[in-house]
């Protein structure tokens, strides 16, 4: 008898475990099954990416104004062939029957998109893109295309799985690197209890009602701008203030972009001193560094005609009006500035590198560069509290490397001037030439939290012309001092990019410039729907 029971036991054991092993591999057979129609529909899924890649990238293109940066606009030409071409390359990939249409207000662009004849495929071409990543300040320069299916299932219907929706989308984008027509570099100091009210948050600021007009340039500022008593700051299509801090404190327009992280100095080189046998040549006195009468009425005849004092052209005054500097050292400290105090004279920079210990204090005319396509002036001062600046409140005209191509006219500017090292100009293609430069305060860096060591009181150098014109090219460069440019009397004054600690536009009308020619953008994928993001609809 309980032999018979055990054998009945073992049976019974026996049925459980071929139930159990059915059981196990049923559900081994729906996960291989399930494997097996993952992977088939991630196959699909990079079909589909890839294709979306392919028309998105051909649309984009097409979004790009020749030769501008100026942002496309619904039923513009650059839009309507956008939308066009990106439908062409998906018709072609997918094998569609025929194109469906991509005029302004059809399903295909819209968020649920269109069927693609003769296909198992719903498409959508947004632009604007809803999704963007690097392309988030000018969503205009971007397209969106989306590509999703109904994908059949085959062995997962065991359980219960009989499809999946499996889609993909891409962002192309057409991205401009930013060119700045100007920089604050100084970063924001530590926060009052009304942060609106700190002073660090003004790095750029407009005042009296200042306009200044960005010429195919960028503003960069490591807290912010600020406008003041109608103050205007003026860029050119597509172009953009990039800040640090969150707070907008110009008047829009223009648009403005929060940087995430601070600008960093370019820590472009500043002229060395050659000095000895065959270098630099130093002048203890400033009336040292003047060149002869005859030399210097070498040098009157070479300006164009259209500089002139008075009314008249700086070749044709008296030789008695008219003082030739030679480049060089002019050492001899703080109160030995280089100065010319009338408004009737004109002081000419002969060609080369000036270091200018003792700073320039001119109320008279100041040309340099005047010969275009030769090289030019480049001026080097060192960080200081007063004198040892660039002060030119009264001069009726400062004229640095324009060469003959004034806006009275037409020609070449100058080129980089040339010193004891070579030519005085960034690095870079192409290179720019560098005309006014301030020695570094090496304790004022461009860091978080604000440096101790930096002290603002001494950074006071460049004050550029109040109540004149002022035209100065290539590159000024003063990264750990303030620049102030008070007024411009003529109203179409050009300066070249500035880049500095902090700068100050006092009742003036000024034409900013940036360093570089207005480039093609580049044309490239967005992160907004790579692998592991989820693009908007």
């Amino acid at each position: 008898m309980r032999n018979m029971l055990r054998r009945a036991n073992r049976e019974h054991e026996r049925g459980q475990i071929v139930v159990i092993a059915a059981l196990m591999m049923f559900v081994l057979l729906g996960f291989m099954g399930l494997a097996i129609d993952i992977g088939s529909a991630l196959y699909e899924q990079r079909v589909e990416r890839s294709v979306a890649d392919a028309s998105s990238l051909a649309g984009a293109q097409d979004l790009q104004q020749q030769g501008s940066r100026a942002l496309p606009v619904e039923g513009g030409s650059e839009v309507i062939s956008a939308r066009s071409h990106a439908m062409d390359v998906l018709v072609s990939l997918l094998h569609a029957s025929s194109k469906p249409s991509t005029a302004f207000g059809q399903p295909c662009l819209s968020a649920a998109g269109c069927p693609l004849p003769g296909t198992p495929y719903t498409v959508a071409i947004r632009w604007p893109s809803p999704s963007c990543v690097d392309c988030s300040s000018a969503p205009e320069l971007a397209l969106q295309v989306t590509i999703k299916r109904q994908f059949g299932l085959t062995f997962s219907r065991v359980l219960g799985q009989s499809q999946w929706t499996v889609g993909a989308s891409s962002v192309a984008a057409t991205l401009h690197p930013r060119r700045y027509g100007m920089v604050t570099l100084r970063p924001p100091k530590p926060r009052t209890s009304n942060p609106l009210q700190d002073q660090n948050e003004k790095d750029l600021t407009l005042n009296g009602g200042s306009q200044v007009t960005v010429m195919n340039g960028d503003i960069g500022t490591n807290t912010t701008a600020y406008s003041a008593n109608n103050g205007a700051i003026i860029l050119s299509p597509g172009f953009k203030v990039f800040h640090y801090d969150a707070y907008e404190l110009w008047t829009a327009p223009p648009p403005g972009v929060q940087m995430s992280t601070l600008i960093a100095d370019p820590r472009y080189t500043i002229p060395t001193r050659v000095t000895g046998t065959g270098g630099t040549p130093v002048y203890a006195h400033p009336v040292d560094g003047k060149d002869t009468a005859a030399n210097c009425a070498i040098q009157q005849a070479l300006v164009p005609p259209a500089y002139k004092v008075g009314g008249v052209s700086v070749s044709a005054m008296s030789a008695a009006d008219v003082t030739c500097y030679k480049p060089g050292v002019y050492a001899g400290g703080n109160n030995n500035a280089l100065t010319s105090s009338s408004n009737s004279a004109a002081v000419l920079l002969e060609p080369g590198v000036y270091f200018l210990d003792g700073g320039l204090d001119m109320s008279s005319t100041l040309i340099g560069g005047y010969v275009g396509g030769q090289p030019g002036v480049a001026l080097v001062f060192n960080e200081c509290n007063n004198q040892c600046q660039f002060t030119g409140n009264n001069s009726p005209l400062v004229a640095l490397n324009f060469g003959d191509a004034t806006p009275f006219g037409t020609g070449n500017r100058a080129t980089a001037a040339i010193g004891g090292q070579g030519a005085v100009q960034t690095t870079g293609t192409p290179p720019t030439p560098m005309t006014l430069m301030v020695v570094p305060d090496t304790g004022c860096r461009v860091v978080q939290p604000y440096p101790n060591a930096c002290n603002d009181s001494q950074n006071k150098t460049l004050i550029l012309p109040g109540g004149g014109a002022l035209f100065v090219a290539g590159i000024q460069y003063a990264p750990s001092d303030n620049v102030k440019i008070a007024g411009n009397a003529a109203g179409t004054g050009i300066v070249g990019a500035i880049i500095a600690w902090t700068i100050e536009y006092d009742s003036g009308f000024l034409n900013q410039e940036s360093a570089a020619s207005n480039e093609v953008g580049v044309l490239r994928l967005d992160r907004a729907c790579s692998p592991g993001e989820i693009c908007n609809p």
